[in-house]
């Protein structure tokens, strides 16, 4: 009876720490953030870019770190630079996937997180999986048939086609960087990839969420698009953030200042009209015969 009493509680604890630390949390992604010469505070934000899958994820820190060498052939460290957070992230977008819609945040958690507590899952979670799966199913069927309709159309009007990157970069009519939304009839791996190059190209800082804390103020350093020689239909985005520190501007002005300090300090003074042209010009012969008597020729 004790033993069963004890595992009746171990079950129960068990799933309780699951239920803790399971508990979902809203996915913030790689959010540009707008710069603020381009619109106001209470813009809305575009949406976030997402990865159909989150492959490797890192995040450096770096320091620079001085060696004096001195008298006795020793270094001595007296200062520490501290560099830039840089962040690395691997994802994957595939043509074919299992991602729920990111306007069904909530069902996507229910699924993925509370199936992990056995000791409470209720007889009808297997239908409700069974639900959940012809759900996203007729989705797919529908998503699939408006890119189809989508393209079928755009053929007709011959306003189909890949957008084009000129040396001018992407243009601002192929994608709408203030609302993520890519023109022309495009698959799921381009319209990422455009997306990141318009912010690139744009130079848009990001908030990057990581599995060890959300870093603000990111701009893109680097970004490889990979595509296998095995499958044509997914893409190994890896994309390099850098954080961007500015130093802060402040005009002073000093009570006592001295020398060039002091004149460059000084307000204009008015000293009125003067002639170019000497009023007593010197006689440069007797000037020259006061200081050599010797040249002087009777």
């Amino acid at each position: 009876m004790a033993s069963s009493t004890l595992s009746n509680f171990t079950t129960t604890a068990t799933a309780l720490s699951n239920l803790i630390l399971v508990s979902p949390q809203a996915t913030q992604g790689y959010q540009p953030i707008s710069p603020s010469v381009l619109v106001g505070p209470q813009a809305p934000k575009p949406p976030a870019l997402l990865f159909h899958y989150e492959g490797e994820q890192t995040a450096a820190l770096e320091s620079d770190i001085t060696d004096h060498y001195i008298e006795d052939n020793t270094a001595i460290q007296d200062q520490i630079a501290l560099r830039p957070v840089m962040v690395t992230t691997h994802g994957f977008i595939g043509e074919l996937n299992d991602v729920v819609p990111i306007n069904s945040p909530i069902l996507q958690a229910a699924l993925q997180k509370l199936t992990v507590l056995t000791a409470y899952t209720p007889e009808l979670t297997t239908a409700a999986l069974i639900a959940y799966n012809q759900a996203f199913q007729a989705y797919q069927i529908g998503a699939s048939a408006v890119n189809s309709a989508i393209s079928a159309w755009s053929s007709i009007n011959g306003t189909g086609g890949e957008n084009v990157i000129g040396p001018g970069g992407i243009s601002s009519n192929t994608v709408n960087i203030f609302n993520g939304q890519v023109a022309n009839n495009q698959t799921k791996q381009q319209v990422a990839f455009q997306q990141f190059y318009a912010y690139w190209q744009a130079r848009w800082l990001f908030t990057v969420q990581t599995p060890w804390a959300v870093f603000q103020n990111m701009a893109i350093q680097r970004m490889r698009a990979i595509q296998s020689a095995e499958t044509n239909v997914i893409t190994d985005f890896e994309v390099s953030f850098k954080m961007i520190r500015t130093a802060a501007s402040a005009v002073t002005t000093p009570a006592v200042m001295e020398g060039r300090a002091a004149n460059q300090a000084s307000g204009p003074v008015n000293q009125g009209t003067q002639s170019l042209a000497q009023e007593n010009p010197v006689d440069q012969k007797s000037l020259l015969l006061s200081a050599y008597p010797s040249l002087e020729v009777a």
